[in-house]
């Protein structure tokens, strides 16, 4: 089967080869701080755990660990938790002009528009997932 080609316009992808060397030799590899690589706001991180699929074409899945940064300011296009009926739901923020509302990846649930008497209340952004690969 042949491969498609790229396009003049568009250039080649690269990819890299990451490892860690031989075991019998020392790596040069320090210990890895996860909190200095993902976390911006210390103080304003926290990590939830994600339950429903309504995110999964998002990559945010049932059961997945999401950090969460209450310091950042959410923009369109963001994965949010918001407040929605005094429960947390994890959705993408979307901002047409002075509309507002909350939206799933999956079509099994609709938007949430805030009505007349509610506010949206957006709890925090989404900023990274975690996901085991192995039980």
């Amino acid at each position: 089967m042949p491969r498609d080609r790229p396009s003049a316009a568009v250039p080649p992808r690269s990819s890299v080869a990451i490892s860690f060397g031989s075991p019998a030799t020392e790596s040069g590899v320090g210990r890895l701080d996860l909190n200095e690589m993902l976390v911006r706001h210390p103080q304003a991180a926290f990590m939830m755990r994600i339950a429903g699929d309504s995110m999964r074409e998002a990559g945010v899945c049932d059961g997945d660990l999401a950090l969460v940064d209450r310091a950042l300011t959410a923009a369109h296009g963001h994965v949010v938790i918001a407040i929605v009926n005094d429960e947390f739901v994890c959705r993408r923020l979307v901002r047409r002009g002075q509309e507002v509302r909350l939206q799933s990846d999956g079509e099994a649930l609709p938007d949430w528009v805030p009505g007349d008497a509610e506010e949206l209340q957006i709890w925090g952004v989404v900023t990274h997932v975690i996901r085991p690969l192995a039980a």
